[in-house]
């Protein structure tokens, strides 16, 4: 390997590095549809805190698709739901 290769390779390396951690640290907070689902869809044996935090990990976000039926849909406006979730529709 070549010294110029050898530099080039160090000088992107750090790059490579930064860009495989997450995209940020905060996330936003929910909108109040996505908020009503998710805590609707809350199972008994988890407290309401530590399940919202849980669902800020993307990875239990599709773990978890969020239930919703017509009826929710006919009382929440269902283009203001978060995007990063799953939603499944049952009856």
């Amino acid at each position: 390997m070549s010294m110029r290769n050898l530099l080039l390779l160090a000088a992107l390396l750090p790059i490579f590095v930064t860009a495989q951690g997450p995209a940020s640290t905060g996330q936003a907070p929910y909108n109040a549809p996505t908020l009503a689902v998710l805590l609707a869809n809350r199972p008994a044996h988890i407290e309401e805190a530590k399940w919202l935090a849980m669902m800020q990990d993307p990875v239990n976000r599709s773990l978890y698709p969020l239930r919703i039926s017509q009826a929710t849909l006919d009382t929440l406006d269902g283009r203001q739901l978060d995007r990063r979730f799953q939603y499944i529709m049952v009856r």
